[in-house]
């Protein structure tokens, strides 16, 4: 056998093993090229039918046309050395995907569309075959041309034929024959053949996520709201990983717009907008599209948004499509395209059907505008994502601060330079100064190191005319040195400067926001505090310009020295002042993250928000970004998830318009917060897509890893528990395997994960993941992680095995014992909450005398940690063994601590009364009782 047959053969056999995609495509294909160059007619004729498979599932009609045509006339040509079925390819069931693809594309006149049919009924005869598949084929034809007499006659001819080898799988039969009632009028009978589906579990490469996009709208018809919502979910993600899965998304962006999640269903076409150019001769898809884009971005122009340009829209292969030329287009102009390319796909259809079944398709999308379903998806409102749009600069001033916002905010040194040379006039001789600093500015940035030096010198002369001489000479002689970036020369340079008596005010102001600044560059804070401390008193005292920049100053280096009290108060004290825009974003930022630093968390959110504020002001889309996500977090760390999610959905739709750096980080910060706030589907959704980001992204990996894993926790909180154990299994997997030490503790955690969904489960595999996971802790020295997983994995074993597990549980009190008091919540805490656990597991065993004081003992331990909640739990289990033991006067002491320890009027106080005056009750005391339970109706 040569080299290049046994590489054909390879390429074939590892294509076979991956999932439908661009990389097994390519496989199958360079098989077909080298095939075809080595003239091996017999394995060209393989690796072809092997391409039709491939070509039907990634949506390539041009393709698998050409292969189809070719291996069929091989065959037609020698079928003993073409035949039929080759391994698992086989040309006549293929002829179903042939005859589905000439009715989708009106270019095939009616005549042809039945040739294919009837030379596929030809073949099936010929073959011996059942015509099951056939009549099938000419069903889904005839419904998708609109003649449903036709399709109710072969539907009838089917059902009189038992199923067979070429008959359609039990999912595409089902589906295709809802699609033939839904479409006819008949939506109850389309949603039983449905449920179905659903029912018994019937799949095949496109189904039923097909099944469940196309029931959407009749399931909101039917009044079962809430079933749509969970379909959608899943039928997107299937359609998302599925290789030909474009055409599902229209079903649901149609139902997004009835249903007011507008922005969702932007964000969704944003998402897949690239893909419409695909398959050119897969019109019906096509059409489908547009029909859905229309609806959707109708909805959207009516909630008030028809002016929010659509990300992709200037795509030039999209734009193609619309034949128009580039450029981005806002939803209400892109509605009217939509509408406008559909009808003409509508009248190419309906002509060649002899009907007018495409044009009531378009009429009853468009009449969907009066349909509306109250169905919440997410929790946001339409994320804002214009910027304003500053005022065209008319003076000198105006120019000034949009070139300081430049260099300062948006670190764009281009942009700033551009409004420099559009200025036409020459500043007024106060601004000169800072007309001659912008401009050495700009030149550090562009590394133009003698321009910077003639801007100085410039600034000095303007700086005399002001009668500033010393201030001017000061500057001129330091020259580079009193700016960063600084050399190795100009800490001895400023200092020099600085030891001279008869420096004034403006002058020492300047050398020592220059030095201070220095020494903070290089971590001598502590020098730096004091220089910054008389900057900022001789500011004040003399009036002097520089003091913005001394309280800046003043509070960064407070900062790195750790005293964020007096830092807030500069801070807070430039903020109380006027200062220019560039000047209060930048100390705004710095607030907002100091305020959450000091666990002040709503001043932070404040803050940020009046930051968001002003950067949407200047049109600073990273910026927009950038302090969306910082109040995200804020809102986090407060609690108000919902509000996290919605400050983050901004950060992610700017950074999508901006094209910033910062997408995948804000999707997976996203991620994290929807599952917060209660919300796994959507959380998988932005997971998964930061994940792919991350992987097409150099050096990423770990980050990858990181978003797979919190994948698994959302996937899991979804009940897709299939999914979680893949992802859980992956990561953990991959981290180990990597040799990356910062990825072990990673792994330890996909390890315990995937432990914890096994335990869900009632799978005892659950005790090999975490043991590995506390192998791996232990070989890598990390001691609170390995205690932890010690208490996972007691839990485990005395779930599977019985008392073997509480030796485990031993092991870990031991090394909570043995701890420091880095821990996170404290060691203390983990050794009660272990004991806790033990004194559940006794007692469940019987061994209630043992359980009672472990059950006191971590009362007493969860109290030190200053969680009394849990205190109260452990003495309500003392309780409730003492009680259940008959020792019910004993447990009468244990049932009022608890009781102490809780917040009346809340739900456990409330629980616990009453079990407490049950007690009382049945020991006579029905006094004490009494008044137990009049506690819980105050």
């Amino acid at each position: 056998m040569s080299e290049t047959v046994t590489e054909i053969e390879r390429l074939l056999d590892d294509s076979e093993m991956m999932p439908y995609g661009p990389e097994e495509s390519a496989m199958v294909a360079d098989a077909v090229r080298l095939a075809q160059e080595a003239g091996e007619e017999e394995l060209l004729y393989k690796a072809r039918m092997r391409q039709i498979s491939s070509a039907s599932m990634t949506g390539d009609s041009d393709t698998m046309f050409t292969a189809f045509s070719w291996c069929l006339g091989q065959h037609d040509s020698d079928p003993a050395r073409f035949p039929l079925e080759v391994e698992d390819n086989d040309l006549l069931w293929y002829y179903k995907w042939m005859a589905e693809a000439v009715a989708l594309n009106p270019a095939f006149p009616q005549q042809q569309v039945d040739q294919v049919l009837d030379d596929m009924e030809r073949r099936y005869r010929a073959a011996g075959v059942g015509l099951s598949g056939v009549w099938q084929a000419k069903m889904s034809n005839a419904t998708t041309a609109g003649r449903f007499e036709e399709a109710a006659g072969f539907r009838a001819a089917r059902e009189e034929l038992p199923r067979d080898n070429y008959s359609h799988c039990e999912a595409c039969v089902r589906s295709d024959d809802a699609d033939y009632f839904r479409a006819s009028g008949d939506e109850e009978t389309a949603l039983r053949l449905f449920d179905e589906i659903i029912e018994n579990r019937v799949s095949c490469g496109s189904e039923p996520e097909r099944a469940q996009g196309n029931a959407l709208l009749p399931l909101l018809r039917a009044g079962r709201a809430d079933e749509a919502k969970w379909h959608h979910f899943r039928s997107y993600r299937a359609a998302v990983a599925n290789a030909d899965g474009f055409g599902i998304i229209s079903d649901h962006l149609v139902f997004l717009a009835v249903t007011g999640n507008t922005e969702r269903g932007l964000s969704l076409l944003e998402r897949h907008i690239g893909e419409l150019p695909n398959d050119p001769l897969d019109v019906y898809k096509r059409f489908c599209a547009l029909v859905s884009y229309g609806v959707l971005l109708d909805a959207v122009t009516r909630g008030g948004h028809g002016d929010v340009e659509v990300r992709g829209s200037d795509m030039p292969d999209v734009a193609a499509v619309f034949g128009i030329e580039p450029r981005r287009r806002t939803a209400a102009e892109l509605a009217a395209e939509s509408w406008r390319v559909a009808g003409e796909i509508a009248e190419s259809f309906d002509a060649r059907n002899g009907n007018q079944h495409f044009a009531t398709e378009i009429s009853r999308a468009r009449a969907l505008a009066d349909e509306h379903y109250d169905l919440p998806i997410e929790t946001q409102t339409f994320a804002p994502a214009d910027l304003a749009e500053p005022e065209a600069p008319k003076t000198p001033a105006d120019y000034l601060d949009l070139i300081r916002v430049a260099t300062v905010v948006k670190e764009d040194p281009a942009e700033a330079l551009a409004l420099l040379e559009e200025m036409d006039e020459q500043p007024e001789p106060e601004l000169l100064p800072r007309f001659h600093r912008s401009v050495l500015t700009i030149c550090r940035e562009r590394d133009d190191w003698d321009g910077a030096r003639e801007a100085i010198k410039s600034r000095a002369e303007a700086l005399r005319a002001l009668g500033q001489q010393q201030l001017a000479d000061v500057e001129e002689e330091l020259g580079l040195a009193l700016y960063p970036p600084f050399d190795d020369d100009s800490e001895a340079k400023l200092r020099a400067v600085l030891a001279r008596d008869d420096l004034e005010p403006a002058a020492r102001s300047e050398v020592l926001i220059s030095l201070g600044g220095l020494l903070g560059y290089l971590d001598q804070t502590a020098d730096a505090v004091p220089l910054a401390r008389e900057a900022v008193e001789l500011a004040e005292s003399a009036g002097l310009e520089q003091l913005t920049s001394a309280r800046f100053l003043l509070a960064q280096v407070l900062l790195r020295e750790s005293q964020p009290e007096p830092a807030i108060d500069a801070l807070d004290a430039l903020l109380a002042a006027e200062t220019d825009r560039s000047a209060r974003i930048k100390a705004l930022e710095l607030r907002a993250r100091v305020a959450g630093g000091m666990s002040d968390f709503a001043t932070g959110v404040r803050v940020a928000d009046e930051l968001l504020d002003l950067q949407t002001a200047i049109g600073n889309r990273a910026g927009v970004s950038s302090a969306a996500m910082l109040a995200a977090h804020l809102l986090d760390d407060l609690g108000d998830a919902a509000e996290a999610v919605n400050r983050a959905q901004v950060a992610v739709r700017h950074a999508e318009l901006g094209d910033t750096g910062d997408l995948n980080v804000n999707r997976y910060w996203l991620g994290r917060f929807q599952l917060q706030a209660g919300e796994p589907d959507l959380a998988m959704e932005s997971l998964d897509a930061a994940a792919a980001g991350f992987a097409g992204s150099e050096g990423a990996g770990a980050f990858a890893l990181e978003a797979r894993f919190w994948l698994g926790l959302a996937s899991r909180e979804a009940q897709e528990l299939g999914t979680a154990y893949r992802v859980f299994s992956e990561v953990a997997h991959v981290a180990e395997e990597s040799g990356d030490e910062a990825l072990v503790s990673l792994a330890i955690r996909a390890h315990s994960a995937l432990g914890d969904l096994l335990v869900s489960v009632d799978d005892e595999d659950a005790v090999e993941s975490f043991e590995a996971a506390l192998r791996l802790a232990r070989a890598h020295e990390l001691p609170e992680q390995a205690a932890r997983v010690l208490h996972q994995l007691g839990q485990s074993k005395i779930k599977f095995r019985g008392e073997a597990g509480l030796a485990d549980l031993d092991a870990a009190i031991e090394a909570g014992r043995a701890a420091g008091e880095d821990w996170e919540n404290g060691p203390e805490w983990f050794v009660a909450d272990v004991t806790d656990t033990k004194a559940r597991a006794l007692a469940a065993m019987g061994r209630e005398e043992e359980a009672i004081p472990l059950a006191l003992t971590a009362a007493d331990g969860y109290a030190a940690a200053h969680d009394t909640g849990s205190a109260a739990m452990s003495e309500l289990l003392a309780a409730r063994v003492l009680n259940d033991k008959g020792r019910a006067e004993e447990a009468v002491g244990l049932y009022r601590a608890s009781l102490q320890r809780l917040p009346v009027g809340s739900q456990a106080h409330t629980g616990v009364s009453l079990e407490f005056g049950e007690v009382l009750e049945k020991l006579g005391r029905a006094t004490e009782a009494a008044e137990v339970r009049a506690a819980v109706a105050e």
